[in-house]
């Protein structure tokens, strides 16, 4: 679990940090303000900024992500750049940096390199012909030249080959496997993608915390199942039995509310020992129900050990959560709010303002503006 963090280079974020984190964290602020990017460095982190990983992402902003040599004679943009802060690859060894504000050991570094050969001696010619090496700076490459991603965390390196970006050449051991991370966004979660969460947590206590969750939204739900949908597409469709009515009817004509739930409460159980990311906590749900939704995830934080990292716009929401924060004593819940520094010495940079357990208290009793 991190105590704290600390983002370089990423987007918007230059060189940002907060300080203290909780086990279930709200981040709030303005529209473009890095609340998002906060998100997708987290979800890189914990997965060892995989290359697939990193694709997806960057599939997601509709940026580019592998080198098709065709279009590179016309296009001088490199893959993965919009990543890095400025949306080019820093000249210097500046990359980025994501981790724990005073734990550097553990720091994940992503640099900007090269695969190739340099010019060898006549003595290790012959030995080292067809090895290649890994290089930070272009200098004195001799063929076969590669642009990469250099991966580093702990003592242990990998690449993320612009021509195959989905594969890693060389794999982190053991000691750096990644952290179960699951992220929801802003749009619905897949039927098929729900349908193989139930099926991980059917028959065991998991899926009654499901059904008490979703009775949050509809009192008289009684039980839900997934089945075939369109075999063609190997669709899967959720169904639920409500007590008043004779025959089972689809969840998605239950209203967006009943599915926001479902996504927030499955995706739980397989980020335990882990983070779970929500972008936009809010979509879906009326404000009467958030603060029993909250409630239910800071337990299932507590049981699963997981660390909870959510963004909001709403007020109705801040005002949930620090409700709850408040007055549950066995998790901490940590409010910040991301946005640029009124601070000229800071040059309009994005950072963190942490809001303690007192000034959560005092959001709880009057309308103290933080978003």
């Amino acid at each position: 679990m991190l105590n704290s963090l600390k983002i370089k280079n990423f987007r918007l974020l230059e060189s940002f940090q907060v300080k203290k984190l909780g086990q279930v964290n709200l981040i709030v602020g303005k529209n473009n303000s890095g609340k998002s990017s906060v998100l997708e460095a987290l979800r890189i982190y914990a997965g060892n900024a995989n290359g697939e990983l990193l694709a997806k992402i960057a599939q997601g902003h509709d940026e580019k992500y592998e080198l098709d040599e065709e279009e590179h004679m016309f296009d001088t943009t490199l893959p993965f750049e919009d990543l890095f802060t400025g949306r080019q690859f820093p000249e210097n060894d500046n990359g980025i940096v994501i981790g724990e504000v005073d734990n550097i050991e553990k720091d994940l570094h992503i640099n900007h390199g090269f695969l190739g050969k340099k010019q060898l001696s006549f003595f290790n010619e012959k030995r080292a012909r067809e090895q290649y090496s890994i290089f930070e700076d272009f200098d004195g490459i001799q063929e076969n030249v590669k642009d990469i991603l250099i991966i580093k965390k702990e003592r242990y390196k990998s690449i993320v080959d612009f021509n195959r970006p989905h594969l890693y050449s060389r794999r982190f051991p053991s000691e750096t496997n990644a952290v179960p991370c699951n992220f929801i966004p802003t749009r619905f979660v897949s039927m098929n993608e729900l349908a193989k969460e139930w099926d991980a947590i059917a028959l065991t206590d998991g899926e009654n915390i499901v059904k008490d969750a979703l009775r949050i939204i509809l009192p008289d739900f009684e039980n839900l199942t997934f089945i075939d949908g369109d075999r063609s597409r190997n669709s899967r469709i959720a169904k639920v039995k409500i007590s008043n009515l004779s025959k089972p009817v689809p969840l998605n004509s239950l209203g967006d509310g009943m599915l926001r739930i479902l996504q927030l409460v499955l995706k739980v159980f397989s980020a335990k020992d882990g983070i779970l990311l929500i972008d936009e906590f809010e979509n879906g749900l009326h404000y009467s129900v958030q603060e029993k939704v909250w409630k239910l995830l800071f337990e299932l934080s507590k049981d699963l050990n997981i660390q909870i990292f959510a963004t909001t716009h709403s007020w109705d929401c801040i005002e949930s959560f620090s409700e709850v924060a408040v007055n549950y004593k066995n998790v901490d819940g940590v409010l910040f709010r991301v946005g640029k520094s009124i601070r000229k010495s800071d040059n309009g940079r994005v950072i963190a303002t942490v809001f303690d357990e007192e000034q959560l208290y005092n959001i709880t009793q009057s309308d103290v503006e933080v978003r």
